[in-house]
């Protein structure tokens, strides 16, 4: 798994805050190896349990 921060005003971010329509920090996106976007929360910091979750669901459509 790797952990991307982008910073949104960013020139160099662009490609990445257009493809997956980033407006507002926090953005949290989790996406799958093909860059397919699997979930997504806006605002607030998801919990662990959350995450956790959320990664399972995507490992198990494997």
């Amino acid at each position: 798994m790797t952990v991307v921060r982008v910073d949104i005003e960013s020139p160099a971010a662009q490609l990445v805050v257009r493809r997956y329509g980033l407006r507002a920090t926090p953005t949290y996106v989790l996406v799958d190896g093909q860059g397919t976007e699997m979930w997504r929360q806006v605002g607030g910091s998801p919990d662990r349990a959350a995450i956790e979750q959320r990664l399972a669901a995507i490992l198990s459509r494997r």
